[in-house]
């Protein structure tokens, strides 16, 4: 299980420099309503986020923070680590974690999710970035929104809570960024990425109907056990 101890290193917080549902690059006043760890097949975990954006449920499928292996994957784990310090952690505390039932999906099914309670109906903002490949097996365009930062409501970001300082200093710098798109190439270099103009004709077939169906689908989480909620 990926160790969810928050630390306020500046190592740890520090910014790099670099209908009304959410489809674009930008940042977004959201709610995250729960955040829950989800594991692969595989074994991997990953963190996902259930908001609500004007009024609208959503499912955005957050960063990998242990691999296959058991190992810590640094980005991820750091993004996770600013959500909870946005959320009150402060250093060494270890958030909660408990299994919870929640209706979701458009066949409003119940299913049972491991939630980090901390993150709970917690209002922030949130820097997304569209990022399109090529399914490595079909070959066709995917789309998926990746997380790239989190702010508290007033535009606050990790580091500017811990030291005190004004916040939405780094939130200027993301607005500049808040447009990148990120084409990339498909995952175990199997296809090239593709071009804008690729993705133009895609989206163009999708809304006509007419596009091939996204790639494989994510893999079902395995069911968690309850001793999943105790973090060292």
């Amino acid at each position: 299980m990926a160790n969810f101890t928050v630390n306020t290193s500046k190592a740890a917080i520090e910014e790099s420099s670099g209908g009304s549902y959410i489809g674009k690059s930008g940042i977004y006043d959201v709610t995250i309503k729960f955040a829950s760890v989800d594991v692969s097949k595989g074994g991997a975990e990953s963190v996902n986020f259930n908001i609500d954006y004007s009024g609208n449920s959503q499912t955005i499928y957050g960063p990998y923070i242990q691999s296959k292996a058991g190992d810590t994957l640094e980005i991820g784990m750091k993004l996770i680590n600013k959500a909870l310090v946005i959320a009150g952690l402060r250093d060494g505390d270890v958030p909660s974690i408990e299994e919870e039932m929640h209706i979701v999906g458009k066949d409003n099914e119940e299913k049972e999710f491991a939630v980090i309670t901390d993150l709970s109906d917690l209002d922030i903002k949130i820097r997304l970035q569209e990022e399109y490949s090529r399914h490595y097996q079909t070959g066709d365009v995917t789309k998926r929104l990746v997380i790239k930062n989190f702010f508290d409501a007033e535009g606050g970001s990790a580091q500017e809570i811990i030291d005190d300082t004004e916040k939405g200093v780094q939130l200027a710098k993301d607005e500049k960024y808040k447009d990148n798109i990120t084409y990339r190439d498909s995952a175990k270099g199997a296809n090239d990425a593709p071009t804008p103009e690729d993705v133009a004709d895609w989206l163009e077939a999708k809304k006509a109907g007419t596009a091939p169906a996204k790639g494989a689908a994510k893999p079902a989480a395995a069911k968690v056990a309850p001793k999943r909620a105790t973090f060292k």
